[in-house]
């Protein structure tokens, strides 16, 4: 029997729900292992599911603890994908600043990453 705190906890996280509507619950990982091959921290009660392809994973109920590089905030890319749209792609340049810069077609948008400040806070 499915232990209903467990339960509620599944049918209570968005995230999840959502992942499994867009993607489906088929690449649900019978363990964690693959998070921690990211330096991602689950608990007992975590969930990892990949995408369709293989390209993205979701992992409930954890922490990333490796070495952060930059840090952006969803609202920034999310702002930025109303405006472009979503048909370009994401650059991370090799550079000091650790902008991230979108290209649709010809066109360049630099978006700076949050300040180390905020960082810290966000944790």
């Amino acid at each position: 029997m499915i232990d209903k705190s467990i339960l509620k906890e599944i049918l209570n996280n968005v995230t999840l729900l959502r992942w499994i509507k867009k993607f489906s619950a088929n690449n649900l990982l019978e363990d964690n292992k693959k998070a921690e091959s990211f330096n991602i921290t689950s608990s007992d009660n975590s969930v990892s599911v990949m995408d369709k392809t293989a390209t993205k994973l979701l992992v409930t109920n954890s922490t990333f603890e490796g070495k952060e590089l930059v840090r952006f905030n969803l609202a920034q890319l999310n702002e930025l994908i109303e405006c472009v749209g979503n048909k370009g792609e994401l650059i991370i340049p090799d550079t000091k600043n650790r902008e991230m810069i979108a290209q649709v077609g010809t066109d360049l948008i630099v978006v700076c990453p949050l300040p180390v400040k905020d960082k810290a806070s966000k944790k």
